[in-house]
C-alpha cells in the first residue's frame, strides 16, 4: 500500500512541479500570463499535499526497509506533515478565513 501511495504521489509530484516550472517560465515572458497566474495560484495546494505525501512515503520506506507494519513510526511522521499541510492551507486562505491582516511595511 505504501509503496503504490508513493509512486502515485511521485508521478504527480513531478507533473504538478512540471506545469508550474512551465506556467512560470510561461509568466516570467509575458506568455499567456493570466492563464499562468490562474494556474499559479491554483495548483499550489495540490503540489504541496503531493509534495507531503511523497516526502512521507519516502522517509517512511527508508526509516522501514524490511516493509513490517510499524503503527507508530507512521505516527511520528504524518502528524508533523499533517500539521504543516494545515498550516498552509491556513496561509492560503487567511483572508477568507477573516483571520487578522497585519500592516504593510512598505
Amino acid at each position: 500500500m505504501t509503496e503504490s501511495i508513493h509512486r502515485a504521489s511521485g508521478l504527480v509530484f513531478y507533473l504538478l512541479g512540471t506545469t508550474l516550472i512551465a506556467a512560470y517560465v510561461l509568466m516570467a515572458n509575458k506568455i499567456y500570463t493570466a492563464q499562468s497566474a490562474w494556474w499559479l495560484q491554483r495548483a499550489d495546494l495540490p503540489f504541496a499535499l503531493a509534495a507531503i505525501l511523497y516526502g512521507g512515503t519516502s522517509l517512511y520506506l527508508s526509516l522501514n526497509p524490511k516493509q513490517k507494519r510499524v503503527p507508530v513510526l507512521a505516527a511520528f511522521i504524518i502528524i508533523p506533515l499533517a500539521a504543516f499541510f494545515i498550516f498552509l492551507v491556513i496561509l492560503n486562505f487567511w483572508e477568507s478565513l477573516g483571520l487578522p491582516a497585519g500592516q504593510t511595511m512598505i
